[in-house]
């Protein structure tokens, strides 16, 4: 469940930072960089990471041939 909401954490700044962009271009220039900036700081805070201690990955363990 946990990695269903972030998923979803991820997606919604994602789409801020989209959103931010179409504002700026068409209507309000210090809305649109507000909602880049705010949803950029989001997006790369919650972007996957390679540490081995939150994958929680079950791997096989190797068969050692005798």
């Amino acid at each position: 469940m946990t990695r269903i909401l972030m998923a979803l954490a991820f997606a919604t700044s994602f789409a801020f930072v989209f959103l931010g962009v179409i504002l700026f271009i068409h209507l309000d220039k210090l809305l649109g960089v507000m909602l880049f900036v705010i949803g950029g700081i989001y997006f790369f805070k919650y972007l996957p990471s390679n540490n081995k201690e939150y994958l929680n990955v079950i791997r096989p363990k190797p068969k050692i041939k005798k």
